[in-house]
């Protein structure tokens, strides 16, 4: 069906060429898995339509989504220059900005959000954190308070997750901790909180269950390499070193770059060459 939808459009394409028929066409090759094809399409549309906010739109999505941080920034930021009151451009703007240290530049772009009547639970919990890590504690408390008040069941889960990181940073583990619990009430196989709240039983000295918690957050999150380099953290700490390499090595799989991960390794592995 998706080959189908690739002759027609390209049909389409040969009779009349519109806006839509393009953005269509790159979702199909997204589809297909071939996002160099997709771009090659919007650029295609981009030169018969110049600076049209769709196209830039979906350009933008699709270097978000291979990584390409920068050249999808410089498309929403063209986002901006036709549409100023494009809400997915200013709020990727702001997560941009958040991720480069800037989160006082961040704050104006979430801050623009709620002043054009959005209302979401997600935004609160952005513009809190954003102000705790300016060090408005109290306007960010504020926020996150008004965040979980408005919050639903399906993304309370992850406010609560964000919520324990505020708690961490002020040296309050037990809150932390409750604040793990309730994300995960709210959602069992939200697999970060059972890694974060592993990390913190580990700490307290607790292995056994930090051990089933990684092991849990390893099976529901199958993406998280933390998952496995505290599983492997761990049984290092606790002499089961066979199993500790299975683990971190699991964990370079998902991540080979992850520094701690190659130390550990080659100490582990310096166990098995010396006699």
């Amino acid at each position: 069906m998706v080959r189908e939808a690739e002759k027609q459009f390209v049909s389409s394409l040969k009779n009349y060429k519109m806006v839509e028929t393009y953005a269509y066409l790159s979702k199909v090759y997204t589809r297909l898995d071939q996002p160099l094809t997709a771009l090659d399409h919007l650029k295609n549309g981009l030169q018969a339509f110049p600076n049209d906010a769709t196209l830039l739109t979906f350009a933008a999505r699709i270097h978000e989504q291979l990584g390409e941080l920068d050249s999808s920034a410089n498309y929403y930021k063209q986002i901006l220059k036709q549409e100023a009151a494009n809400v997915e451009a200013i709020a990727c703007m702001g997560t941009n900005y958040f991720y480069s240290d800037q989160p006082e530049v961040a704050l104006k772009y979430y801050r623009r959000i709620l002043q054009m009547g959005v209302n979401k639970p997600e935004l609160f919990m952005n513009i809190g954190l954003c102000c705790f890590y300016c060090q408005q504690l109290d306007l960010a408390l504020a926020c996150i308070d008004q965040s979980l008040t408005i919050s639903t069941d399906d993304v309370s889960a992850d406010l609560w997750y964000d919520a324990s990181h505020i708690m961490l940073a002020n040296c309050n583990s037990k809150m932390a901790q409750r604040c793990l619990r309730l994300a995960l009430a709210a959602n069992p196989d939200h697999a970060e909180s059972l890694c974060n709240l592993g990390v913190l039983k580990m700490h307290e000295g607790q292995f056994i269950q930090a051990k089933n918690l990684f092991n849990s957050a390893a099976t529901k999150g199958p993406h998280l390499f933390e998952a496995h380099y505290n599983l492997a953290l761990l049984a290092s700490k606790m002499g089961m070193y066979e199993e500790s390499l299975r683990s971190v090595k699991a964990s370079l799989e998902l991540f080979p770059e992850h520094v701690y991960s190659l130390l550990l390794k080659r100490k582990l592995e310096q166990h098995f060459i010396i006699p």
